[in-house]
């Protein structure tokens, strides 16, 4: 799917937020937790949470400068979503033992999150948001972690 410029540094942490949320998604009693709570820390504390603050704060604030979204369900359940991810991550940190449902959960949670934003949010965005006032807000994404871009 063809991406506005602008947008563009969002949906590479989409794509890598994918690749975990696969990962997670097949996780099985017999695997490590330790090993996995890393690759998920590693995803959060260089890509996630800057990018959930992001699109709250900056897209989101922009959007709605040009669409109504006080009864947008598709917005609602972006920042729902946030939350309960957030929410996973916290349980997930206080786990004494491994517990492959809840990795299992976050994963479709965050897949379901990510595939929403491209398929619904990203494309309201293009289309209501002028281009010049999506490429002010270029650059002001953080670079991601893995592709640097």
């Amino acid at each position: 799917m063809k991406r506005h410029e602008a947008l563009v540094p969002l949906s590479h942490h989409h794509h890598h937020g994918l690749v975990l949320a696969q990962k997670l998604q097949k996780t099985e009693e017999k695997d490590k937790f330790r090993e996995i709570m890393k690759d998920i820390e590693d995803f959060w504390e260089n890509d996630g949470e800057a990018h959930f603050r992001e699109e709250e704060e900056i897209l989101l604030p922009l959007y709605a400068c040009y669409a109504e979204i006080e009864d947008d369900e598709d917005i609602e359940k972006m920042l729902i979503d946030h939350t309960v991810i957030r929410g996973l991550i916290v349980k997930l940190r206080k786990l004494e033992r491994f517990d492959y449902k809840v990795f299992q959960e976050l994963g479709e949670k965050l897949h379901d999150h990510i595939r929403m934003e491209e398929r619904a949010i990203f494309p309201k965005i293009e289309s209501a948001v002028p281009d010049k006032e999506l490429y002010k807000v270029e650059g002001k994404f953080h670079i991601d972690s893995y592709s640097g871009k």
